[in-house]
């Protein structure tokens, strides 16, 4: 028999229950619906060792792409690079596009996000976003930072978790072949 009394416990953990039921059925679809849309609009021209040359079809129009792998060697995170047209407005050589999933299971990303190309000093960057999917960050690099990934070997990235300073999450690009794959960037408006 159900005692009345316990029903306003009760019914706040089902229908948090249901909302993360749906939640997460919405970002599963959500998901397999921008997957099928790049794969429709977008196709991957060249590989340079582990970096992708991806182009819109039939434009010149196209970035490079690696996934960044954690410790355990598994892909955890996209970086994204693209070629912009400098000026005086604007510095920035190229702009990065780095997406880190919920399921790369980090706890807190507030902290932002290191990056070290060899044994270099870090730079910092925030988070722009996150949704369902995940966060995102995205900043401009210089030719100063251009020059340091092309002389590199190894990208670090590195997030903190802010409940215990002690505990980061680490991945790594390789740099290998960054030259050539920046070399075949179409520079875009």
């Amino acid at each position: 028999m159900i005692k009345w009394k316990n029903i306003p416990l009760i019914f706040p953990i089902i229908l948090n229950s249901l909302i993360f039921i749906i939640t997460s059925a919405e970002a599963q679809s959500q998901s397999q619906t921008q997957s099928e849309d790049i794969e429709q609009t977008e196709e991957v021209r060249n590989e340079f060792g582990n970096w992708l040359q991806v182009c819109k079809k039939e434009t010149e129009k196209c970035v490079a792409l690696q996934f960044a792998l954690n410790i355990q060697g598994e892909k955890a995170a996209r970086f994204v690079l693209e070629r912009l047209i400098q000026s005086a407005e604007n510095p920035a050589n190229s702009i990065v596009t780095f997406f880190i999933p919920f399921e790369s299971s980090i706890p807190l990303l507030h902290s932002g996000l290191s990056f070290r190309v060899d044994a270099n000093e870090p730079f910092f960057e925030q988070f722009l976003f996150c949704d369902q999917l995940g966060c995102t960050s995205q900043f401009g690099i210089t030719d100063k930072g251009i020059d340091l990934l092309k002389q590199g070997a190894n990208l670090t990235i590195q997030i903190n978790d802010i409940r215990d300073s002690k505990s980061s999450y680490i991945m790594d690009l390789d740099l290998d072949q960054f030259i050539k794959i920046y070399d075949k960037l179409a520079v875009k408006n």
